[in-house]
């Protein structure tokens, strides 16, 4: 299957979110549809953007069709659109970091850290949607987050108090939720 007939069945998958379909196309095609994935993260259409985010997961999530050496790939492409040398303004990448990191748990050891970084490091520091993708990313790998970096948590927890956007206070605030590790009896 090529050019425009490929692309109408990633679309159709990806837009009725069937996922099962869109595993098949991974599985013949793994670099291909990765690269197009990434590429529609900076749809304009925050729905859209949303569903390419979960389709990341999935197809990275199949391990008898993705291997490591692709998921590896990706995360390091991911890493390079989140810096300023890279030159995009990378809307959807921060969370896709994070549903790939939670689909794929054992690269958070090696790339779970790089994630944390953009809510604190002044180098890397996102602002505005990137900002809250961020938040949203290291929710939404949760506990995993809060153990690999203090500092990460810290950034989250006073942006969920007093940062001047409510739609920023209110995703951090879900982060910060997600951090909790403590039991939730409170023994």
């Amino acid at each position: 299957m090529h050019g425009e007939q490929w692309k109408m069945k990633v679309e159709e998958a990806v837009s009725n979110k069937d996922w099962d379909e869109l595993v098949q196309l991974a599985r013949r095609e793994s670099a291909k549809i990765l690269s197009y994935l990434t590429r529609r993260l900076c749809s304009d259409d925050a729905l859209l953007r949303w569903k390419v985010v979960r389709a990341l997961g999935v197809v990275t999530g199949d391990r008898e069709g993705m291997g490591e050496n692709r998921i590896r790939e990706l995360l390091r492409r991911f890493v390079w659109l989140l810096s300023d040398e890279s030159g995009n303004v990378p809307f959807g990448v921060p969370e896709a970091f994070g549903e790939v990191l939670v689909a794929r748990t054992e690269f958070q050891e090696e790339f779970l850290p790089l994630l944390c970084a953009l809510a604190y490091h002044p180098e890397r520091n996102q602002t505005g949607p990137i900002e809250q993708g961020v938040f949203w990313a290291l929710g939404r790998v949760g506990e995993p987050a809060a153990a690999c970096s203090p500092e990460a948590v810290e950034a989250v927890a006073r942006a969920a108090a007093q940062h001047p956007d409510p739609q920023t206070r209110n995703i951090a605030a879900w982060a910060l939720g997600r951090f909790d590790t403590s039991d939730p009896t409170g023994n």
